[in-house]
């Protein structure tokens, strides 16, 4: 008939053997039930009556129009039909669309489905890992399928604590969801306090209700950077001119940040020097330390300050640093200055001025030569005490384009080089004065270790350093330089203080 939508007999029977809702089941239930139960003062005859199909749909082959309207429709007409119902379709009314209706609830009776949106969430919940109090965290983005068998419509949404479980990109809010479709939003966390926080998301629709809870744990600002030292050193009494041994400051971070140290600078650095400082990023809890050194300029009280400028709190710090400058000694002492050649990384020593002024003025061909920062005393040749011997200076010129100088004191090394290798050519056999170590390798009280290394031929040619600080000579010997001295201490000769 015009305008029936048609039904193939096998999809009715295999929609009936599943008692599932069929897609092509589009018409009323509610009504069908209704107009399969109608009477008026014309028909009082109605397909539910108990001599016609009765009320539970179940009598006089009625279940063979199931989504069937073409059926109901012959049936009403007759011939073949039953003369009995021929009134019923004038007397109710029924039009075409009444019959799909009817057939509907012939499908489901004895009662009509319920037809529902239904909105769930991936993730179901939003949890956040430890996030710093005051920062945000990655977005978790949540998608909402509509998994129901009707539409969810003027989708309303609301979040509980908003301030700490931020939402964005939210296209559910006031959407329709048609099922099977999806909409979806990301959540973030941004805690305002430490221990554990959370809230609350909720999404009503068609008088219902999704929640989804959001949690996290906020952690605590750490506390910033802040460096922790001495405030003043006090140096012992220190004859004029002479520097003292290394005064070592142990700077610690006590904060909960890393410090950067830019600066270490001394307000007298001629009487109170910055000897090193191993401070440039102190971690929160770590320590480095700066190496300070005194030599009076004058007799008396001399005092200074050393600045420390950093990123940490109370930035820049200062220690005040006092010493004593006592008259000179009966035996003067030069400082032997160390040079470092950096396209050969070979090291040199002179204490003698002129070397000093030209090294310094980095002209031709010293260009490549540049002070290290350590240095340390020998006594002069002319007043040294009678325990003290000279120091010889050799050069050889044979490993072109590198030379080198080799240092070594009389009745411990000079002599033998000048009759044993004659390639070593004596430049000067008083360079300075020097104490010699015992056989043991140790140096008398009073008096500084100076160690001796040899860097094994590397790079083509031979060189020694001489230093005094066991931290240098360890960082040399862990790069494959040689330590050489009297065993055990291994001192090589012991300058004064």
């Amino acid at each position: 008939m015009i305008g029936l939508r048609p039904l193939s007999f096998a999809l009715i029977a295999s929609v009936a053997a599943a008692c599932s809702l069929p897609a092509y089941a589009t018409g009323n239930c509610a009504n069908g039930k209704a107009l399969y139960n109608k009477t008026n003062a014309s028909n009082l005859i109605a397909c539910s009556n108990s001599n016609c199909h009765g009320s539970g749909v179940d009598k006089n082959n009625i279940l063979k129009a199931q989504n069937n309207p073409a059926l109901i429709d012959q049936a009403l007409d007759g011939p073949p039909g039953d003369p009995a119902m021929s009134g019923i379709r004038s007397a109710l009314a029924l039009t075409m669309s009444d019959l799909d209706d009817i057939a509907l609830w012939i499908f489901y009776a004895p009662a009509c489905p319920v037809f529902a949106p239904d909105l769930r969430a991936v993730p179901a919940t939003a949890t956040f890992g430890a996030t710093t109090v005051g920062s945000t965290s990655s977005s978790i983005p949540i998608t909402i399928t509509n998994a129901g068998s009707a539409s969810a419509t003027a989708i309303g949404f609301s979040n509980s604590n908003g301030t700490e479980f931020v939402v964005s990109g939210n296209t559910c809010t006031g959407a329709s969801v048609a099922v099977g479709a999806t909409c979806g939003f990301s959540v973030a966390f941004k805690p305002s306090a430490a221990g554990s926080r959370g809230g609350t998301l909720s999404l009503a629709y068609n008088s219902k209700a999704l929640l989804l809870s959001t949690s996290g744990t906020g952690s605590p600002v750490a506390s910033p950077g802040q460096l922790s030292m001495s405030t003043s050193i006090v140096f012992d009494s220190q004859p004029v001119g002479t520097p003292s041994a290394i005064n070592s400051v142990t700077i610690t971070n006590t904060g909960g940040t890393a410090v950067t140290v830019s600066s270490v600078n001394s307000s007298n650095p001629s009487e109170f020097a910055v000897a090193s400082s191993t401070c440039a990023t102190v971690n929160a809890g770590a320590n480095c330390s700066v190496s300070l050194s005194f030599k009076p300029g004058a007799p008396g009280s001399r005092t200074g300050s050393v600045s420390v400028v950093s990123t940490g709190t109370g930035s820049p710090q200062s220690i005040s640093v006092n010493g004593t400058g006592t008259s000179g000694s009966s035996n003067p002492t030069v400082t032997v200055v160390e040079y470092r050649n950096s396209e050969f990384d070979h090291y040199f020593i002179t204490p003698v001025a002129a070397e000093i002024s030209l090294l310094d003025a980095h002209a031709p061909p010293f260009q490549a030569w540049s002070r290290t920062g350590l240095s340390f005393n020998g006594y002069v040749n002319a007043t040294a005490p009678a325990t003290s011997v000279a120091i010889c200076r050799f050069f050889n010129s044979t490993f072109a384009p590198k030379s080198s100088h080799f240092y070594a004191p009389h009745g411990l090394g000079c002599e033998a080089t000048s009759g044993s290798f004659p390639d070593w050519k004596l430049e000067d056999d008083r360079l300075f004065n020097s104490t010699l170590p015992d056989a043991n390798g140790a140096c008398p009280a009073g008096t500084v270790t100076v160690y001796r290394l040899y860097n094994a031929g590397m790079g083509g040619a031979p060189n020694h350093r001489y230093v005094t600080m066991p931290v240098v000579r360890d960082q040399m010997l862990a790069s494959g330089w040689i330590l050489e001295g009297n065993m055990p201490g291994l001192a090589f000769m012991c300058s004064p203080p």
